[in-house]
């Protein structure tokens, strides 16, 4: 019997690549306040083999009570089975005990990739294309003999563009006329185009490293490679994994946004403590039934935080936001900038940024509301 007991975020890291486990413990303590439950949960149900056993143990009292930074036993139950829904089936429930106990039901995600880049059509994209798929054809679990897909969706104009990649194939998009460019569209027509299980989306400018996919974890629902750019003294983290306060229409943030560029990535599970998760649309991976069951939002379009939207209405359907941060890529646009200082000094620097900022809205907001101009 391999069995794996749960009790702090370390244990996670181990967790997240275990496989044919028979048995998982969870305890939720040190879990629940740091919003690691669900990685928990998702870890493990992956962990197990089909048939294998979760038991969750919490000790939180039984009561309806939705006080700031408490969490009951109905909470975690509601949790519990909003997140393992397809995952598994309950075993045993035990009220009075705290424990939840489930068995997985749902079959490994059988092998397979496809990728899908979206390409505008512009001529003067032509080299960011070609180095695009130039990595892309890198990646053994693309190759065709392996099941693997490689579709480029652009305007029909320009489906010659793919002369010297025969593995590749064009998916004609044209974009709706008018101001806004509606993306979503675009990046639903690809995943669905493609057979999948697992799908990667990626914009040209970003380019993988040879073994990226290699690094992505078996299991996923939603997931980011680890996004580099060059900075002035070497790579540094770009956009890739994020948090903010859920983008939910009306709701106006009051968190401070957070990403790895202001947490290690060798420590990103820390950063779900600090908001809710999203991944940047430049590129992420998406299981291909996740889509089905929550796809872009084609009424947003690019430039109105479509990303964060997505994000925040998979979290509500109960999916696992994620990073795989041993696989790497490059964006070679960038849009943020460094200063040319040691790396330490440019964390606090960025870190004192981030509570001016923040600290200059909290005032205005107050200020705003005792001028009654709010």
């Amino acid at each position: 019997m391999r069995e794996f007991v749960v009790t702090g975020r370390d244990d996670l890291y181990r967790l997240k690549a275990m496989r044919n486990l028979t048995r998982v413990v969870i305890h939720t303590r040190r879990l629940t306040y740091r919003n690691l439950l669900p990685h928990a949960l998702k870890y493990a149900a992956w962990a197990l083999a089909p048939g294998g056993t979760l038991l969750i143990r919490d000790g939180s009292p039984n009561v309806f009570d939705l006080w700031p930074r408490f969490v009951s036993f109905k909470m975690i139950r509601q949790w519990t089975f909003k997140l393992l829904a397809g995952e598994a089936e309950l075993v045993r429930l035990d009220i009075p005990a705290g424990e939840i106990e489930l068995r997985r039901t749902r079959l490994p995600t059988p092998p397979g990739w496809g990728a899908g880049v979206v390409f505008s059509g512009q001529e003067s994209e032509l080299p960011r294309l070609r180095q695009c798929l130039d990595a892309l054809r890198q990646q053994p679990e693309l190759a065709a003999e392996r099941g693997g897909e490689i579709l480029v969706c652009g305007p029909a104009e320009a489906s010659d563009c793919l002369a010297g990649y025969p593995q590749a194939r064009y998916l004609p998009y044209e974009m709706p006329p008018g101001p806004r460019v509606m993306i979503c569209g675009k990046k639903n027509a690809l995943i669905r185009a493609l057979k999948g299980p697992r799908i990667l989306v990626l914009h040209t400018r970003v380019l993988l490293a040879p073994d990226t996919l290699r690094h992505v974890p078996e299991e996923f629902e939603i997931i980011t490679p680890r996004v580099f750019a060059e900075g002035p003294t070497g790579p540094e983290d770009y956009l890739s994994l994020g948090v903010h306060d859920p983008s939910i229409p009306g709701q106006v943030p009051r968190l401070t946004p957070s990403s790895l560029r202001r947490v290690p990535a060798e420590h990103y599970l820390d950063l779900y403590a600090q908001g809710a998760p999203y991944v940047d649309g430049g590129v992420f991976m998406v299981r291909k039934d996740v889509h089905e069951r929550c796809p872009l939002n084609e009424e947003v379009a690019w430039d109105e935080v479509e990303d964060l939207e997505w994000c925040t209405r998979a979290l509500a359907t109960g999916f696992l936001i994620d990073l795989a941060p041993e696989a790497t890529a490059t964006s070679v646009v960038a849009k943020l900038r460094s200063p040319r200082l040691p790396a330490q000094v440019v964390q606090w620097l960025r870190d004192g940024k981030f509570a001016v900022q923040a600290g200059r809205h909290r005032l205005r907001d107050r200020a705003e509301r005792w001028l009654e101009r709010r």
